[in-house]
C-alpha cells in the first residue's frame, strides 16, 4: 500500500469557536438588558420618578432623567435631584437569598455619601432621603412594614448635613397635609409621612419641627452652600405626584429652584459632573454616519446584504411550496396509469396497452351502473359483462368476441392497428349504453 501525503493544514475557522462566540454575545446582551431593566424598573415604579420627569416636561420645564455614562456639563444644570435608594451608604449591598427577605431588603443598589455630598457642592442639588424598602417597588402597595429603620434613614441625614439639624418624625395619622410655605393654598399631602426636625433649615414644605422639604447649610462646603433636603420621597415619586397638590407644588417649586435651567434627576452612582472647559463639545456630521460604510465597515454590510438575499431566496423560493403542481398530477391511481401508459408507449407495446385499457373501461362502466360502493359476485368487469348480457345478447357477443381478440393481440403492436380496435370497442360500448 503506497504512502500517500496531503496539502498542508490551512487555517480554518472552527464552527465550534463561532457557536461560542454567539453564545458569549447573547450572554452579554442578555446581561446588559437585565441590568438596564432593572433600573427602568425601578424609575417606573411606585418608588421611582419618571412621572416626575413626564410631568416637569409636559409643563414646559425641561428635566432629563440621568443614569450616568457621559460627562454633564455642570454649567447647564439648574437643579440635580438625588433620590437615594441606600440607607447603608457605607456598607455593601447583600443581596437577598428568600423572597422574604428580598421585600424587606432596604437597599436597591449601592451608593457612596461622599459622591452625593461631591455633587451638592458642584450644583444646585436636591437630595431625597429613602423612605421604602424593595417591597414597595416589587408589589406597588407602601405598607407601614416596609418602611426602612429610622436610625439609618437619622445616620443619612446627619452624615449630609450634620446632626445639629435634628432627627427625622414618623406620623402617627394615614395621611398628613403640610403647606407650602410661598403658597399656602397648596398643600402636600403624604401617606405616613417622614419629617425631620430642620433646626438651621429654611422650611420649604412644612415648618420647623415638623418639615418635609427644607433648605439647609451644606456643612464642609465653600461659601457656605446650601442644599435642599427632602426628607420624604413620597412628595415627588410616582406614587405621591397623585395625592394632593404635590404635583402642582413639584411644577411651581422646582422650576424656581432651578432658575429655568435643566432639572436633572441622578439616579447613577458616581459623579459625572464636568466643568465646561473640561467638556469635549462636538457637533455631530452626516460625516460621521458615512464612516460607518467606508473599509472596514463596507465589507460587513456588503456580506450582511448577501446574506439577506440567500435568506430571502432560500426562504421565499427555494424552500417555498411547489408552484403549479396540483393542476398536473392527480391522484396517485391515475398518475401510475399515465406513467404505465407512457413506458408502453416508449417500448412500443400497443398491443398490451389495449388489453389494459379494456379492463379500465369496463371497470368505468361498472362503476357507473353500479356505484363505487356496490357490492358485485366476481369483478367489476364480469358484472358488467353479465348485466349486458342478461339485456343486449347479440351486442353482448360481439363485445366478449372482440374482448377476447383484443386480449389475443401481440404486445408489439402498431399504433395504427391498435386505433382500430380501440373504435370498434368504442361503437359497441356506445351503442349499449345509447340501449340501456
Amino acid at each position: 500500500m503506497s504512502e500517500t501525503t496531503g496539502f498542508p493544514p490551512t487555517d480554518r475557522i472552527r464552527l465550534d469557536w463561532i457557536i461560542v462566540g454567539v453564545v458569549i454575545a447573547i450572554c452579554i446582551g442578555i446581561f446588559l438588558y437585565v441590568m438596564a431593566g432593572r433600573q427602568y424598573a425601578l424609575r417606573e415604579s411606585a418608588s421611582g420618578f419618571d412621572g416626575l420627569d413626564r410631568w416637569l416636561n409636559s409643563q414646559s420645564h425641561a428635566t432629563q432623567s440621568f443614569t450616568g455614562g457621559w460627562p454633564l456639563d455642570r454649567s447647564t444644570v439648574g437643579l440635580l435631584v438625588q433620590p437615594l435608594y441606600d440607607t447603608r451608604l457605607d456598607t455593601d449591598r447583600t443581596a437577598a437569598k428568600t423572597k422574604e427577605e428580598l421585600l424587606f431588603q432596604p437597599d436597591e443598589f449601592d451608593q457612596d455619601i461622599d459622591v452625593i455630598r461631591d455633587k451638592a457642592q458642584s450644583v444646585p442639588s436636591l437630595i431625597i432621603l429613602p423612605k421604602w424598602r424593595s417591597g414597595m417597588r416589587l408589589t406597588g402597595f407602601g405598607h407601614p412594614f416596609l418602611i426602612a429603620q429610622r436610625t439609618d434613614l437619622e445616620t443619612i441625614l446627619h452624615g449630609l448635613v450634620g446632626p445639629e439639624i435634628g432627627g427625622l418624625h414618623f406620623a402617627r395619622r394615614p395621611f398628613l397635609d403640610y403647606e407650602l410655605v410661598a403658597d399656602p393654598q397648596l398643600n402636600a399631602r403624604i401617606y405616613a409621612a417622614q419629617t425631620f426636625a430642620g433646626n438651621g433649615c429654611d422650611p420649604i414644605v412644612g415648618q420647623p419641627g415638623e418639615m418635609l422639604l427644607g433648605l439647609c447649610p451644606l456643612p464642609g462646603s465653600e461659601d457656605e452652600q446650601q442644599v435642599y433636603i427632602l426628607s420624604d420621597p413620597d412628595l415627588l415619586n410616582n406614587h405621591g405626584l397623585t395625592l394632593g397638590d404635590n404635583a402642582w407644588i413639584a411644577a411651581q417649586v422646582l422650576p424656581q429652584i432651578a432658575g429655568g435651567q435643566r432639572i436633572i434627576i441622578d439616579y447613577s452612582d458616581q459623579n459625572w459632573l464636568t466643568a465646561p472647559e473640561n467638556v469635549v463639545a462636538r457637533e455631530r456630521t452626516w460625516d460621521d454616519l458615512k464612516r460607518l460604510f467606508e473599509p472596514p465597515f463596507r465589507v460587513l454590510w456588503i456580506g450582511a446584504g448577501l446574506l439577506l438575499a440567500l435568506s430571502i431566496w432560500r426562504g421565499g423560493l427555494r424552500s417555498g411550496p411547489v408552484v403549479g403542481l396540483a393542476p398536473t398530477l392527480g391522484t396517485g391511481k391515475r398518475t401510475a396509469n399515465r406513467a404505465r401508459a407512457r413506458l408502453m408507449r416508449l417500448t412500443d407495446q400497443d398491443g398490451a396497452m389495449l388489453s389494459d385499457y379494456v379492463d379500465t373501461r369496463l371497470r368505468a362502466r361498472a362503476a357507473t351502473l353500479f356505484g363505487n360502493t356496490q357490492r358485485t359476485l366476481g369483478t367489476p368487469e364480469e358484472a358488467y359483462l353479465k348485466y349486458v348480457h342478461a339485456r343486449k345478447p347479440d351486442l353482448a357477443t360481439q363485445l366478449d368476441r372482440l374482448i377476447q381478440t383484443i386480449r389475443a393481440l401481440p404486445p408489439h403492436l402498431g399504433a395504427d392497428d391498435a386505433i382500430s380496435y380501440i373504435d370498434q370497442f368504442e361503437l359497441i360500448l356506445e351503442h349499449l349504453a345509447n340501449d340501456a
